[in-house]
């Protein structure tokens, strides 16, 4: 049985290592992680000193309070601002200055602040707040966009963003690049709009962590460019916690561009007579001055641009390094949701650690299959668990690690590799049996199959190894690898050749069914 100290142990080593690799070319950005990383690893060191048996359950607390809620929040608080819900994110930001050791965390704090004041209509003081953050602070650059922003000064935000920001990379802030998309839509900058984002995505689709940016820029060009149903498109499935008056303002400001004046100008007038937004009501006001209702006109050459931009939008996964969504997707829920109604017949039929419950059940028995030819054993295995914490610990770094593979494979591509993956885990367990280099004899579990996950992982990046981020996440892979090896030998009860098995199982269906790249 799956020992909970050693297992939360593995992941208070495992977790900071990972940070620490990750962050090691930008280190000066990332000290605050750096310092919470080595923190976690010291507490981790100090109570297997004093105390061994609960060196893990201490060493897991400190990493969930010190790297894993920092991070689960600041993905939040990037999503609140993204949907403008400046209020919500600056309350998710107090809350982490308590327990994350980044001095950048007051400067946002501070920043989100001046931006929830601007919405109330509390502008002096959103403009005195935004003036003391000016400096040398990580989001300085963001700090002065937004004071044009709130000034309604588009023209002086293009001027100061062609200087300030660098027209070929993504810069150190590249949050702002919306901002200065969207002051080009404002202006009727519209063919140098298109080109900026289509020159930008890219590099934004490259990385995660930029994923809102691309959105929020993809946002401003489909607004402009009088693309209403794309845009309402957009607005369903990316921008779900975004406001409904913000949603209704870019929908009103998009039907203007297409020439809907009359549907344009009635949502917008509805809008401005009930919103409390402030930012919201006077950007609505601009809509109603002279000029504002009509239908845009694109050159030849950007109205082809847009036209396949959209194209790609609909037919498109997300970049290959890139998740489309933090929610388990089709065919992950649909594994989740068939372990768990396994283990319920496990339970059922007399105890998920009851052995002959398993072998009915179709647990691994390398006898068995070679033996007695039963080969379904094969693939039954990989949907049985031995206790509560085993279906746990498989269902979670499925969670984790499927959806975003998923999303860039396809759900039938991500069944297939995931069940290749654990059939060549279970297959590898029963040569290497026969061959007597492992013992074995009765195995259940997903690990060989979520193993796979990470092969696959590795043989895409393998295959993309030129686009940005590839080369630092398959150190970040390796890193992981390392880890679990490492783990497994010191951990007799788990299968280490069904990991490995499954690891390059998982590794040949990668680098066989990894997409191509879109070309924006």
């Amino acid at each position: 049985m799956l020992d909970l100290n050693r297992l939360l142990l593995f992941i208070a080593i495992l977790s900071p290592v990972v940070v620490l690799v990750r962050t090691a070319r930008r280190a000066a950005l990332n000290r605050a992680w750096q310092l919470a990383a080595f923190l976690v690893l010291g507490v981790t060191g100090l109570a297997w000193l004093a105390l061994p048996h609960l060196a893990g359950y201490v060493g897991g607390g400190a990493w969930f309070v010190l790297l894993f809620l920092p991070a689960v929040g600041l993905r939040k608080e990037a999503e609140l601002v993204n949907a403008e819900r400046y209020g919500a994110a600056r309350r998710v930001i107090g809350a982490l200055r308590w327990i994350h050791p980044a001095r950048a965390l007051r400067d946002e704090f501070l920043f989100l602040r001046a931006m929830e004041a601007a919405q109330n209509g509390a502008t002096e003081e959103a403009a005195q707040l935004l003036h003391d953050l000016r400096g040398d602070t990580r989001a300085a650059l963001q700090v002065v966009a937004q004071s044009f922003r709130i000034r309604g000064d588009w023209a002086g935000l293009i001027g100061w963003c062609r200087g300030s920001l660098p027209q070929v990379t993504l810069g150190r802030e590249p949050m702002v690049l919306p901002l200065y998309f969207r002051g080009l839509g404002e202006t009727g900058a519209l063919d140098d709009l298109v080109l900026q984002v289509v020159g930008q995505a890219p590099r934004l689709l490259a990385s995660p962590q930029h994923q809102g940016t691309f959105d929020a820029s993809v946002l401003a060009m489909l607004a402009f460019t009088g693309r209403v149903e794309a845009l309402a498109h957009l607005l369903k499935t990316r921008f779900a916690r975004m406001p409904a008056e913000t949603k209704e303002f870019w929908i009103g400001t998009s039907e203007l561009a297409a020439g809907a004046t009359g549907a344009g100008h009635q949502r917008l007038a509805a809008l401005q007579n009930k919103t409390r937004n402030a930012l919201l009501r006077a950007d609505t006001a601009t809509r109603f001055r002279p000029g504002q209702a009509a239908r845009v006109e694109l050159t030849p050459t950007t109205e082809a641009t847009v036209r396949r931009f959209e194209k790609n939008l609909a037919t498109r996964r997300r970049s290959v390094l890139a998740p489309e969504s933090s929610l388990p997707t089709f065919a992950v829920a649909a594994i989740i949701v068939l372990n768990v109604a396994m283990f319920l017949l496990e339970t059922k039929l007399g105890g998920s650690t009851n052995y002959g419950t398993l072998h009915r059940l179709g647990a691994l028995e390398p006898s068995a299959v070679l033996a007695r030819h039963e080969y379904w054993r094969l693939g039954a295995a990989l949907f049985l668990h031995y206790g509560v914490l085993h279906l746990f610990v498989n269902s979670y770094a499925l969670y984790v690690l499927g959806p975003t593979l998923e999303s860039s494979l396809g759900s039938f591509r991500f069944a297939v590799c995931y069940l290749v993956a654990g059939l060549g885990s279970s297959a590898g367990v029963v040569a290497l049996w026969r061959l007597g280099w492992t013992r074995a004899d009765l195995l259940v579990g997903a690990s060989g199959a979520v193993m796979g996950i990470v092969g696959a992982w590795a043989g895409l990046l393998l295959r993309h190894h030129r686009l940005p981020m590839a080369r630092r996440r398959l150190v970040t892979i390796g890193a992981i690898v390392v880890m679990q090896t490492f783990f497994d030998f010191l951990t007799p009860q788990i299968s280490m050749a069904a990991h490995l098995c499954g690891l390059v199982s998982g590794l040949a269906i990668g680098l066989l069914l990894a997409p191509q790249q879109e070309a924006w």
